[in-house]
C-alpha cells in the first residue's frame, strides 16, 4: 500500500473551501513521485509491487495524465517498469542491477567528495555532523530503518554541498533505489552500520583531504553491495 493513515488528498489545514492545487503539470507530476519515493522509503513498496493510477491519483491529488507523465519518469531513473497493457511495477532487484547502482553511486559520489573537499564551511559541516549524530542514536536505539534513512540522507547532503546540481540529482534517483535493493525489509537484523565510514568521511573531508574521503566512501559502498548481494542470495534461497 502506497498511502499510509496519515495520507489524504488534501494537504494539511487544507480546507474544502481553500482553493485546489493544479492536478496536472510538473507540480501534479512531482508529488506523484514525492508519493511514490515516500513509500519506498518507509518500506511500504517492495520489489515487483504493483502500482495502480487510482492510488496514486488520489494520494497526490494529481490527474490520471500527471500520474502517467509521473510514472515514464520514474521509469527513466530506474525505480519502475512499465509494461504495455500490464501497467506499472516497482523494479525487480537483482545480482546485476545492485552492482551496476552502486557502481554508479561510487563514481558520482567520489568525485561529490573530491569538488567537496577544502571547500566545506562550516554551515555544510554542521548539517552532516547532525545527520551522523541522529544515524548513530537510531542504531544505538535500534531504530534500523530510521538509522538507514539518516544514512541515506548523509550520502544525498554531502552530494549536495558539493554544489553539481547533475550529480546530484543522478545521485538521488540512485539513493531513491536502494530500499529496493536486496530484502533489506524494516528492522531487518543486521550487523551494518555506516557511522563509522561516515565519521571518517567527514573527518576527511573537515582536513580537506578529498582522496582520503572518496577512499572511505568507497570502502563503505562496496561493503553496502557486498550487503545487498548476500540479502538477494538468502532471499532466493
Amino acid at each position: 500500500m502506497i498511502m499510509n493513515s496519515a495520507t489524504t488528498n488534501r494537504p494539511p489545514g487544507e480546507s474544502s473551501g481553500t482553493k485546489k492545487r493544479h492536478r496536472s503539470g510538473e507540480a501534479a507530476e512531482n508529488r506523484v513521485m514525492a508519493l511514490v519515493n515516500e513509500a519506498i522509503q518507509a518500506h511500504r513498496l517492495s520489489p515487483g509491487d504493483r502500482l495502480t493510477e487510482r492510488e496514486l491519483s488520489e494520494g497526490a491529488d494529481a490527474s490520471r495524465q500527471a500520474v502517467r507523465n509521473a510514472l515514464v519518469r520514474l521509469a527513466e531513473a530506474g525505480l519502475v517498469i512499465l509494461t504495455p497493457n500490464r501497467g506499472a511495477r516497482m523494479m525487480q532487484s537483482s545480482p546485476e542491477t545492485t552492482r551496476q547502482i552502486m557502481r554508479a553511486r561510487i563514481v558520482n559520489e567520489g568525485a561529490a567528495l573530491q569538488a567537496l573537499a577544502g571547500r566545506l564551511d562550516e554551515e555544510g559541516a554542521a548539517r552532516l555532523q547532525d545527520i551522523l549524530r541522529q544515524e548513530a542514536a537510531c542504531y544505538d536505539e535500534g531504530q534500523i530503518n530510521e538509522a538507514r534513512q539518516f544514512s541515506r540522507m548523509f550520502h544525498m547532503t554531502f552530494t549536495e554541498l558539493a554544489g553539481n546540481t547533475m550529480i546530484t540529482r543522478f545521485v538521488r534517483e540512485l539513493i531513491a533505489c536502494q530500499p529496493l535493493l536486496g530484502a533489506h525489509a524494516p528492522n531487518r537484523k543486521s550487523g551494518f552500520s555506516g557511522v563509522p565510514a561516515h565519521t571518517k568521511t567527514l573527518a576527511a573531508l573537515l582536513q580537506g583531504d578529498g582522496h582520503q574521503a572518496e577512499a572511505m566512501n568507497t570502502e563503505l559502498l562496496r561493503a553496502l553491495e557486498r550487503e545487498f548481494l548476500q540479502e538477494i542470495a538468502e532471499d532466493q534461497n
